[in-house]
């Protein structure tokens, strides 16, 4: 199997990641690195590994998460590929964790373990996570579970078969860091797997770390940046008639913009959401538009 890193303007804290990957336990696996670059710094950072014949290093002209990872899932060999973010650590038995409800579930076409935040001062800012209190399996959309309210989890801890990847037509460049919408990569590939009738695997018992720390303004951007994307991933969806995906738009609307404003309300504070629902509702309207476009194809 292989594990898959994608990068861009790194530098040294790279190092952290490939060294906690290649330290894992597993028997038999591959890295690949693909960079996206300007500078030289990462690539001096990952030279550092050369030696071991497990790693593979491309580097592409390309910009975008999404489509790094369309470009690593091509030349990855295996089925099974793993990923984790250029900011995180693995601990030394994730590979065989992420590899074991693939054994239990031959339909199995996605799966997401914990990450939780790196050392910092929750008092500057904050580190994204994603936590589950239990494991479950997600057979299709009337299953749909998150925990956060809006992601099963996120891509600094995820697995996926690479021949579901490539059925659905791969990751959306227009989703994620770099793309049209900035986020909701994972969300989205998310949802495409399990409406093509794949299920998808939520692990608790294994976390990755994550170092990458936000500012409270940061936060902000990407929580607008969040609500953005997942309204253009569900109206995406609902606009080509899978209206199955209606129920956990309501939820995440329920969870992201009405709870929040009965809390605030009911301890007499102004509900600081309104930047989320501008969002949300253009996000909304533009992924509604996308549905309709008749040359669209999901990875661009």
């Amino acid at each position: 199997m292989t594990v898959l890193i994608c990068t861009r303007n790194r530098g040294a804290a790279i190092r952290a990641t490939i060294r906690s990957v290649l330290e894992n336990t597993y028997v038999h696996f591959s890295v690949l690195i693909i960079d996206q670059s300007n500078e030289l710094s990462t690539a001096s950072a990952v030279a550092e590994f050369c030696g071991d014949s497990r790693l593979r290093y491309v580097h592409t002209a390309t910009q975008g998460l999404s489509r790094a990872r369309n470009i690593g899932l091509a030349f990855c060999q295996s089925d099974l590929v793993l990923m984790t973010d250029d900011d995180c650590e693995v601990p030394p038995n994730w590979i065989a964790e992420m590899v074991s409800p693939f054994l239990r579930y031959p339909h199995l076409g996605m799966a997401f373990c914990d990450v939780t935040a790196g050392p910092h001062d929750p008092h500057t800012g904050y580190v994204p996570i994603s936590i589950s209190p239990q494991a479950y399996l997600i057979e299709d959309l009337t299953d749909w579970q998150t925990c956060d309210g809006v992601n099963v989890g996120i891509g600094a801890g995820l697995a996926i078969r690479r021949s579901v990847a490539e059925a659905i037509g791969g990751f959306d460049v227009r989703f994620g860091p770099g793309g049209y919408f900035r986020n909701g990569d994972d969300l989205d590939i998310s949802l495409r797997i399990l409406i093509a009738g794949y299920s998808i695997y939520r692990l608790n018992q294994v976390a990755v770390i994550h170092h990458g720390f936000r500012t409270f303004a940061e936060n902000r951007i990407l929580m607008r940046n969040s609500m953005f994307s997942v309204g253009a991933a569900y109206a995406r969806l609902l606009g080509s008639g899978h209206w199955q995906a209606l129920r956990p738009y309501m939820a995440m609307v329920n969870a992201m913009v009405l709870v929040p404003i009965v809390e605030n309300l009911r301890h007499r504070r102004l509900p600081p959401v309104l930047g989320r629902i501008l969002w949300l509702m253009r996000g909304t309207l533009e992924g509604a538009w996308l549905a309709m476009q008749p040359t669209y194809r999901a990875s661009g």
